[in-house]
């Protein structure tokens, strides 16, 4: 005989896996701290770059200035632009990781919350096989 109950639970599960199951599973295939730490890794990375390139088209917008600055000699005047440049990019980089690092915890525990409700339906489907004898 054929258990209704059995099979609504069969179809979620399949609903899941067809959804948002495998993405899921590679997000609690990690420790919390491993997924976390990836995701600043692979954020600082992008922000360096990012920070880069905009500091280069800055230098080439500004080129006069800094040629000025250069000829001059001035060192306070490098050492500003530096501290200035430095202040930026850890106002920048800082935001950002703290955003990914929040992202990163509410993903790992929407995922981790999901799985578990998918390995209940499991425990749901195989447990009630003894009732139906």
């Amino acid at each position: 005989m054929i258990n209704e109950k059995k099979v609504a639970v069969m179809t979620r599960m399949a609903a899941y896996e067809a959804g948002n199951g495998k993405k899921d599973r590679a997000v609690c295939g990690f420790f919390r701290s491993d997924f976390v730490g990836f995701q600043l890794l692979k954020t600082w990375i992008a922000v360096t770059a990012a920070f880069c390139i905009l500091a280069g088209i800055w230098l080439l917008y500004r080129l006069d200035e800094v040629t000025a600055i250069f000829y001059a000699t001035d060192a306070d005047a490098f050492f500003t632009l530096g501290k200035r440049a430095l202040a930026a990019y850890a106002v920048l980089c800082g935001g950002y990781l703290l955003i990914t690092w929040v992202a990163a915890h509410i993903v790992y525990a929407k995922a981790h919350k999901a799985s578990a409700a998918f390995d209940r339906m499991l425990t749901e489907i195989g447990g009630n096989e003894e009732e139906e004898e």
